[in-house]
């Protein structure tokens, strides 16, 4: 029972959420999404509280023991614990003129300098990518710098051709491009979820087996 019981609970909740969201007309359909939704939200939760005494654990035992740059781990728990009140018992809101300071004053600005830290490791992976071994390496490199220089004033100054060329690459061959990676993903999300209903993929419950 301990193995069919999950998988008979994860069968049954699988297709009422399948039958309550591709299927609509009766009154208590509406009402059991509905309800679904609430149990969804509730679970989102319960796992963002699991997340925040994970982390309170590790970076706990961390500063306890004193180990390498233990010091950083006082900083992320002050940081995890400030904004928890700060959002729960403070702003309350996220309309709140203290919380959109924070975020653009706080937030916005450590974003900006994690991904301008990026940008020299983007530029040694393109440097390694973009050599020309190939024709297919060849196409990549041609089209990596057209789009990079279709994206700045520079390529207009060049040619008025650059920017169109990027234009194109953008909207044609990339979008044919994500929308089949999109299609597989979602054939292989369908997969998976056939896989967990019918008990073949056990993972969530601890185990392969």
């Amino acid at each position: 029972m301990k193995k069919e019981l999950p998988i008979a609970l994860g069968l049954v909740a699988g297709l009422i959420w399948i039958i309550t969201t591709y299927f609509t007309g009766p009154r208590w359909v509406e009402t059991v999404h509905q309800e679904l939704s609430k149990w969804y939200q509730l679970a989102g939760a319960y796992m963002v509280m699991v997340g925040v005494v994970n982390l309170t654990r590790v970076h706990g035992h961390r500063i306890t023991q004193k180990k390498k740059d233990w010091m950083y781990s006082i900083v992320a728990l002050v940081c995890m614990f400030g904004i928890m009140i700060f959002g729960i018992f403070i702003a309350k809101d996220s309309n709140n003129p203290g919380w959109k300071t924070f975020y653009s004053q706080i937030i916005a600005p450590m974003n900006a300098t994690v991904y301008s830290t990026l940008v020299f490791y983007i530029a040694s992976a393109a440097y390694r990518a973009f050599r020309i071994r190939n024709s297919q390496a060849t196409i990549l490199l041609v089209s990596a710098l057209i789009m990079m220089l279709g994206r700045v004033p520079l390529g207009a100054m060049i040619s008025p051709v650059i920017p169109q060329l990027a234009d194109w690459i953008l909207n044609v061959p990339n979008v044919a491009g994500m929308r089949g990676i999109q299609i597989g993903a979602a054939f292989g999300g369908i997969a998976t979820a056939l896989r967990v209903l019918v008990g073949i993929e056990r993972g969530y419950m601890g185990g392969t087996e």
